[in-house]
């Protein structure tokens, strides 16, 4: 964890010890995450400080997952704890470097949310919206399994809607597992979704394989 992330961490809970943990200051959101590189499995969690109701609110987890060309692979989002009551949300998955025209599955498993059945299109490109009037914090689970075209496949989810009730500071956690190796990018917006208040890098990587 570099220096910049543990600073920007103890800001923002000491802003909140100071006011009774009514607010972060003027800190719209802090995000602190694992190690840099994490085992799959192993959980990630990010802070997300100072968010009200009826503030726009969203988070993407963009990976590049590494694998070989024509093996089946799966990415699972392992018990996202989601902190927060969103108002008509879109989930999105996008998945390319699929092999062109072929067979997947998408299931995110909360409630009403069943599973999805989908064909890649013939460039190899799977990119899904799922649009619900409402998503309540709680615990999701995301799985989707391919067959890869490629050794990187570019997979992103996404959450997007509007924050119901003010939340000076929530965790949300989880873990990303399915395959041995691959990079992510979290970023998340509050209010103005066009930039990003604050992203964190981490790579997944088996200790296997790490260690070879």
């Amino acid at each position: 964890m570099s220096n910049l992330s543990v600073f920007k961490w103890l800001t923002g809970v000491l802003a909140v010890l100071c006011t009774g943990v009514m607010c972060i200051g003027m800190v719209s959101a802090v995000m602190l995450s694992s190690p840099d590189v994490v085992k799959p499995g192993e959980e990630v969690s990010i802070f997300i400080g100072n968010i009200g109701a009826g503030d726009p609110f969203q988070i993407d987890i963009i990976g590049n997952i590494k694998i070989d060309a024509g093996s089946f692979f799966s990415f699972k989002l392992n018990k996202l704890n989601l902190p927060l009551d969103i108002a008509n949300p879109t989930l999105r998955v996008y998945i390319n470097g699929l092999v062109p025209d072929s067979k997947l599955n998408v299931s995110v498993n909360q409630k009403k949310y069943n599973e999805v059945f989908d064909t890649a299109d013939s460039t190899g490109l799977y990119d899904y919206l799922i649009v619900r009037s409402g998503m309540p914090k709680g615990i999701y689970n995301v799985e989707i399994n391919g067959t890869a075209a490629k050794t990187q496949v570019p997979v992103t989810f996404s959450i997007t809607g509007t924050n119901t009730n003010a939340e000076p500071l929530a965790e949300s956690t989880f873990s990303i597992s399915g395959f041995s190796s691959g990079t992510f990018d979290v970023k998340t917006y509050v209010k103005n979704l066009a930039q990003p208040v604050e992203r964190k890098q981490f790579t997944v990587q088996d200790q296997f394989i790490a260690t070879k």
